[in-house]
């Protein structure tokens, strides 16, 4: 009896580790409490892209850069789904946060990510303000982490409507 028990709960160990991989497999995220928001795109990751890009573009923010890392990946001869990441930022509540928080400035400007998962589905990633001031305690900054959060949430409902 004790055997089979350990055989039982040796399965279930396996098809438990094995269910966290597949988790992660898509986005790689480990850490579902990241402060990562992900929402469905019906475009493709450059049209994605392309209407973040607008979209921030229409509130005032400049666009740092843009990465196409599926472009970046044939120079090396590696194969990835498409994939890319756009940089941006109005430069209005950043500095606030990353006078209190110099460390902040690691995730500020923000950042917008498309990508195709396995079954062809785009998705974009992206994090807000609120998980920044969580992630780093920024004392006074508050308005400034609402008005990024609603900022962001306009910027990237736009881009997916």
């Amino acid at each position: 009896m004790e055997a089979t028990m350990k055989k039982v709960l040796g399965i279930a160990a396996t098809l438990l580790s094995l269910g966290g991989t597949t988790l992660a497999d898509e986005s790689g995220l480990l850490d579902k409490e990241s402060g990562f928001i992900t929402k469905p795109s019906k475009y493709s990751v450059q049209v994605t892209i392309d209407r973040v890009e607008s979209a921030a573009k229409g509130v005032g923010a400049f666009i740092f850069n843009r990465i196409d890392y599926q472009d970046m990946s044939k120079k090396v001869k590696v194969v990835i789904r498409p994939n890319q990441l756009i940089i941006f930022g109005r430069g209005a509540g950043g500095p606030y946060i990353i006078k209190e928080a110099p460390l902040a400035a690691i995730d500020i400007p923000f950042k917008a990510l498309a990508w195709e998962d396995s079954q062809g589905k785009v998705w974009l990633t992206y994090m807000n303000g609120s998980f920044i001031d969580k992630r780093y305690a920024v004392k006074g900054a508050a308005s400034y982490v609402k008005n990024i959060d609603e900022t962001i949430e306009k910027i990237m409902n736009e881009a997916l409507k």
